[in-house]
């Protein structure tokens, strides 16, 4: 008996000791202290990438919550902490908690317990965080109350920080309704404004543009029309315009001066030196995973009345909306122009009733952008170098990013698209603290002392040089090389970019290329007996490109590539003998083998057509810039 006792009361020591064991790891949420300064701390998360938007709250002095929680899925993302909001102390950062986040969140809720060595004065910085890449999705810097900490450096800025409670991130608004699949406004009422943001899946060249319709309008609702027309300058900055509508069409001035079509306000009167008529005021814009987003401010009743409409918040009226491509600037038209949508009305445009005083959140998850991809791209080509410089980090794909980071001919962190078989040239001109190489690791910056494993195509500590003294790298991919790798700095991570290697391209297809426009459009040619085939690449992105021959634009012969609003490309030949619109001619020329694309932004052209067009003189086409293709001889200019 006295041995079964003994079972029995062993039986219930190790029950005891278990039940103590579950208690012990019980969630700390349930009897966490609030000692915390940081205790009921309130936030919204700054966006970083992925499309984060939410709300943080610190509950006690073990657990947080988050709220209104939208993201777009990652590879390995953790909730992160870091002492210092700067490059290296993110990147050196800690997981803080084991909840991860490995899925596309649609206004979740849910609460998150620190990790048994993670607290709260340890935590200046949290982020959300993908280990693979080294990536900050979104962050909130903590406060107390008393003293703010600086914002993390990053590709854009905006945002106000409050002393007494959350403050505003450029990203969040009140309410927010869907336009479309792909399109959505957001706002909120701050006394006499309203603040408003444009949030659409669309390409870098294509505007959005929102605004209230004429009340006294019948059935043509968008003419008399107030609108912002916002998009983003070839240079990839935000902007945003206050528009008139008088018809159906693109913007056009008259000889007299007059302009017609969708037009800035500013076009109808000449200038606006004081903003009598330009009454949109742009706080913030970015591009983030193939999203736009505007954020700009309006009064709800102008100054100006001939141009602006009344908005009156308490009722209901008509709101019209459209997507599309933005005609660049140039010597015609020196400013960003909405071209026709197209399209299928609640596709890429549209109108409805809206009653802004209304609480509406129909934007329940974050947009998800076919394609994500906003980097310039530059495409090598056999002999002509590549000039690899440094430059302030503004645009970077990968945040947190160095101030400093990789150009190639200029352009920020491009895409570099690379051809096996073909030698690509760099010249090194980025300092004696910059060593190119390519290598297998997305991050650079010498992996092997991270421990981590990688193969070095070419470069190394040896490839570095400065403008005075380049040096000279040549790397040739082979088919053994891989889709794509990597160029980055031996010295430093998270500089460079992506490199594609393919198969075959236009260096391959033409005996004879040069670079125009300061490198920023490349002109292919192959002579043949009784035929000449031409090609051209522009780097800038836009929706067309022109390549010119004469002296100068007035009686010039030019041939035009471009994408219409269906995407389909086209090219055409044109006799210019002015300076408007009204004095470019369409010609007859008799092309053959044409292709046009655009790649990313990137417009591509090709065509064949005849050395000798006709056999008398009297048509445009015959004129003497299409007597000769020697790169000698007259003068090319192009055009965006």
């Amino acid at each position: 008996m006295n041995y079964n006792l003994l079972i029995i009361l062993g039986f219930g020591f190790f029950l005891f000791n278990n039940f103590l064991f579950f208690v012990s790891n019980a969630d700390p949420g349930q009897s966490c202290p609030k000692t915390s300064p940081f205790v009921g701390f309130k936030s919204e998360f700054s966006m970083a990438q992925h499309q984060v938007r939410g709300f943080l709250t610190i509950t006690d002095d073990c657990s947080f919550t988050v709220s209104q929680f939208d993201m777009l899925s990652g590879s390995d993302v953790h909730f992160w902490g870091s002492i210092a909001p700067d490059f290296d102390n993110l990147t050196n950062g800690f997981i803080i908690s084991d909840y991860k986040l490995n899925e596309t969140y649609k206004n979740a809720s849910f609460s998150v317990k620190l990790s048994r060595n993670a607290t709260w004065d340890r935590i200046q910085v949290l982020s959300i965080w993908d280990l693979l890449t080294e990536s900050d999705f979104g962050h909130v810097i903590l406060s107390n109350g008393s003293d703010l900490a600086p914002a993390p450096s990053g590709n854009d800025s905006g945002g106000e920080e409050g002393k007494s409670g959350p403050f505003r991130v450029p990203t969040m608004f009140d309410n927010c309704k869907v336009l479309s699949n792909d399109y959505r406004i957001r706002w909120s009422l701050d006394e006499d404004f309203i603040d408003i943001g444009l949030e659409a899946a669309i390409s870098i060249q294509n505007y959005m543009a929102f605004g209230w319709a004429n009340p006294n309008a019948n059935s043509e609702v968008m003419i008399g029309g107030d609108v912002a027309v916002a998009g983003f300058t070839e240079e990839g900055m935000p902007f945003v315009d206050d528009f008139y509508i008088t018809r159906y069409s693109e913007c056009t001035i008259d000889k007299d001066g007059s302009a017609h079509g969708v037009c800035p306000d500013t076009i109808y009167e000449g200038s606006d030196p004081v903003g009598l008529v330009n009454n949109t005021k742009l706080s913030y814009g970015h591009r983030r995973d193939g999203v736009s987003f505007i954020r700009y401010r309006r009064p709800l009743v102008s100054v100006d009345t001939k141009y602006d409409l009344p908005v009156n918040y308490t009722e209901n009226m008509t709101v019209i909306w459209a997507l599309g491509l933005m005609r660049p600037p140039d010597t015609i038209r020196p400013y960003y122009l909405p071209q026709n949508h197209g399209g299928r009305m609640s596709v890429t445009y549209g109108h409805l009733v809206l009653n802004v005083s209304d609480q509406v959140n129909e934007c329940l998850g974050p947009l998800d952008a076919t394609d994500k991809e906003d980097q310039d791209l530059i495409i090598a080509d056999a002999n002509k170098p590549l000039v690899v410089t440094t430059g302030p980090a503004v645009h970077y794909p990968n945040p947190p990013n160095p101030s400093k980071v990789l150009y190639i001919n200029k352009k920020e962190a491009p895409v570099l698209k690379v051809e096996r078989g073909v030698p690509v040239k760099f010249s090194v001109q980025a300092g004696h603290d910059v060593a190119l190489y390519i290598t297998s690791d997305l991050i650079g910056g010498n992996a092997t002392l991270r421990n981590k494993t990688e193969t070095i195509y070419a470069g190394g500590s040896e490839a570095e040089g400065v403008l005075a003294s380049p040096m000279e790298l040549i790397w040739e991919p082979d088919r053994n090389t891989p889709d794509q790798v990597y160029y980055h700095s031996l010295f430093q991570k998270k500089m460079g970019w992506r490199v594609q290697v393919v198969d075959g391209g236009l260096s391959d297809m033409y005996n004879n290329s040069v670079l125009l426009d300061d490198q920023q459009v490349t002109f292919f040619w192959t002579l043949s007996k009784d035929s000449i085939s031409i090609a051209a690449r522009g780097e800038k992105k836009s929706g067309y490109i022109a390549i010119g021959f004469g002296t100068e634009m007035v009686n010039s012969y030019a041939y035009v590539g471009w994408i219409d609003d269906i995407g389909k490309g086209h090219v055409n030949s044109f006799w210019i003998d002015g300076r408007d619109a009204s004095s470019v001619h369409p010609t007859n020329e008799n092309l053959t083998d044409i292709r046009c694309k655009s790649e990313n932004g990137i417009i591509t052209f090709e065509f064949t057509r005849p050395l000798k067009p006709c056999s008398h003189n009297d048509r445009v086409e015959c004129k003497k810039y299409h007597r000769s293709y020697n790169s000698s001889q007259g003068h090319m200019g192009t055009g965006y």
